[in-house]
């Protein structure tokens, strides 16, 4: 019964996690949406972006370099930071609703959080060839998140294109920054 209710509680908190992130993002369609608040996006060369993974404090996931794409930096004061991969030229803090944007959000146990959104109908879980467990829900197929080796971060991989989030999470190209 102890367990039941654990991991009652772990979905519960995934699932407010998720709704909330959802809910900040915002969508109406123009992919203009501002960054949300308490957060602060800057484009960042690929330097600044290691120094910012180095002061994280816990590892920072990105899919590389991007031909013809600027990266854009976004961190919160609980830790989270997004990278997002903007067109050349566009400003930053536009909004990632339209954009490939990797996530690291530090958790108390991401793997309780992960499983817990597992486990939640409407969820589909695949395993990548390196044998991690990759997650998204037929809700919010865009987003499909992973954990960490280390068990430190829940990594997101959010694009428009749902089969393309999914195939980068699978692939193994989203890796942490050195």
């Amino acid at each position: 019964m102890r367990r039941r209710l654990r991991w009652g509680v772990v979905a519960l908190a995934v699932i407010v996690g998720v709704i909330a992130w959802v809910a900040s993002r915002g969508d109406d369609g123009d992919g203009s949406e501002p960054a949300p608040a308490g957060f602060e996006a800057k484009v960042v060369s690929e330097a600044e972006l290691e120094d910012i993974a180095a002061s994280a404090g816990h590892p920072v996931y990105w899919a590389g370099p991007i031909k013809g794409k600027e990266l854009e930096a976004t961190e919160s004061a609980d830790g989270d930071v997004q990278v997002s991969y903007l067109d050349a030229g566009a400003e930053a803090g536009g909004g990632s609703s339209g954009l490939l944007t990797i996530g690291s959000y530090p958790l108390p146990d991401p793997s309780s959080a992960l499983e817990g959104f597992a486990e939640r109908k409407g969820s589909i879980v695949r395993h990548a060839s390196d044998g991690r467990k990759v997650v998204t829900s037929t809700e919010a197929p865009t987003s499909v998140y992973f954990t960490s080796p280390d068990n430190s971060v829940q990594v997101e991989v959010y694009d428009p294109s749902p089969a393309r989030a999914m195939s980068l999470a699978l692939s193994g190209e989203v890796q942490p920054i050195d």
